[in-house]
């Protein structure tokens, strides 16, 4: 998929391996990356921002494991 597409709840789903009630959740906590809304019902998301999104998490869990290496 292109980096430019927008995905829908079910994809940032799958990609970010969450709940979609997580996804609103944190969304709504600013935890995860904010939708698009489309319309008053449509909420979709940039791929590039879901995939930054993972990458950060992804870091954040190796830096802290590495600290419990110290």
């Amino acid at each position: 998929m292109s980096q430019n597409c927008f995905l829908d709840i079910n994809q940032a789903s799958q990609i970010a391996s969450l709940s979609k009630s997580t996804i609103l959740l944190w969304e709504s906590q600013g935890r995860f990356p904010r939708a698009v809304r489309l319309s008053k019902k449509k909420r979709v998301w940039l791929e590039s921002d879901l995939n930054d999104w993972v990458l950060k998490m992804h870091l954040a869990n190796r830096n802290e494991d590495e600290a419990y290496d110290d």
